[in-house]
């Protein structure tokens, strides 16, 4: 009874080194180690010997603290680890997850088992995946995760003994844009019918309230309450699984309220989600052909609605941090990618800066090409004025603006903006500024 080394000469000349493991009670199991080395060699044979000692060690470990979870270990070893992704991913339901089992089974011929799962094999997937044609580097690394956390999975619940992904490095990502809208993009599509009424409500209600489509899709009325008479959304998120509270503007509460008016002809029968969604890929068309109608030049997707929403914080002046909670992150580090999208707020407030009309010339250094800059128009060509859409927010504002301006008797400059209270203003910005003032 007891762990031991057992070598097997192979027809090569080399020994194989294999750790048979006996129990009087529970009976006996060998276990291949993977290593193996040539007697004529000593030096390395007496190396590969030392490794497979290693490995009898940690065997004899687990003998001595608990021997009946080391055979159930072996005899959850040999099932399929393909079998058991698919059994994992039937939980969720997540397309990325279906079509990361679809590419698994074309890398392996539909067949796992557990104790062929070591690093070799987790790089030999990586490098299938990093020359896959077919997929884009991206979703190569949504691929590469899914098969890491459930390797994970399958290490925690005693399928196999080592838990190697930290091993492997994991598929880099690459930057991609990301789209969002602008207040008058939203305001377009509110204004434009979309083939499906829920859907268009649903996507909206993820621009003011930047909750992703897996949570839309489980929002209950019951998640949806007061606290201290303000209207919230408590929910767990289905990606993270984290439990939030997610206040809801006043803007998504309008939404829900047509919602409500469209459950007799979504769900006569009554049902207690929110939004009665189709299926994933009717979603995608309905968004696709509703955008391309409002003028957009992308393809629509419904996560443009987080990026919309993050972005109309930041822009509004919202913190970080508060940003961050709304969504739902777990690290602000997430949240930091979308301030590189708000460049039209990171324009505004380096133009706050002083503008001098001369540059005093600095004793010793020699300053030729540029010696003075009074105005950005000195370096940069005019820009082209472009009127807003009548009807549109950004319009009202501009009239608002001009209002103002004649009630002030501003005259514009060369320029075309007004000058007030020692700035400069477009007839929008002195409208949003007054306002501010009152």
């Amino acid at each position: 009874m007891g762990v031991k080394i057992r070598e097997r000469k192979l027809s090569s000349g080399e020994v194989a080194f294999y750790i048979d493991v006996y129990h009087g009670e529970l009976g006996r199991f060998s276990v291949k180690t993977g290593i193996q080395g040539n007697p004529k060699n000593r030096k390395a044979f007496n190396t590969a010997k030392a490794s497979a000692e290693d490995k009898r060690r940690e065997f004899e470990k687990d003998f001595q603290a608990d021997v009946s979870l080391l055979f159930e270990r072996k005899e959850k070893s040999a099932g399929d680890f393909i079998e058991y992704l698919r059994v994992s991913i039937e939980k969720t339901q997540y397309s990325i997850e279906a079509n990361t089992l679809k590419k698994l089974i074309k890398f392996s011929g539909g067949v796992v088992p557990f104790d062929k799962l070591n690093k070799e094999w987790l790089e030999r997937f990586r490098a299938y995946l990093m020359n896959d044609e077919a997929i884009s580097q991206n979703t190569a690394n949504i691929y590469f995760r899914v098969v890491r956390k459930t390797i994970k999975q399958a290490w925690r619940t005693g399928f196999i003994k080592e838990d190697f992904t930290g091993k492997v490095s994991n598929v880099k990502r690459e930057d991609v844009q990301r789209h969002f809208l602008t207040a008058d993009d939203v305001e377009s599509l509110y204004n434009k019918p979309c083939s499906n009424k829920i859907v268009k409500q649903a996507f909206l209600f993820g621009c003011f309230t930047g909750l992703r489509l897996s949570d839309v899709e489980l929002l209950t009325w019951e998640k949806i309450s007061l606290v201290n008479g303000s209207p919230f959304i408590r929910f767990q998120q289905k990606k993270t699984g984290q439990y939030e509270e997610c206040p809801i503007p006043e803007q998504a509460v309008k939404i829900l309220m047509e919602v409500k008016k469209l459950h007799p002809e979504f769900a006569p029968d009554g049902d207690e989600r929110v939004f009665i969604l189709p299926d994933r890929t009717s979603i995608g068309k309905a968004l696709h052909a509703w955008g391309a109608d409002a003028g957009l030049n992308w393809d629509l997707h419904f996560h443009a609605s987080r990026h919309t929403m993050a972005t109309m914080m930041l822009s509004s002046g919202s913190d970080i941090y508060t940003v961050s909670k709304q969504l739902g992150h777990r690290d602000i580090s997430t949240t930091q990618k979308y301030c590189r999208l708000v460049d039209t707020k990171r324009v505004a407030e380096v133009n706050r800066l002083p503008v001098f009309t001369t540059l005093s010339k600095p004793q010793g250094v020699a300053i030729s090409l540029m010696t003075t800059i009074s105005r950005p128009e000195q370096i940069l060509p005019p820009e082209p004025v472009i009127a807003p859409k009548a009807g549109s927010i950004a319009a009202a504002l501009e009239a608002e603006g001009e209002a103002i301006a004649k009630a002030l008797r501003l005259k514009k400059n060369p320029a075309g903006r007004y000058l007030f209270d020692g700035r400069e203003y477009s007839g929008k910005e002195l409208a949003i500024a007054v306002s501010r003032d009152e």
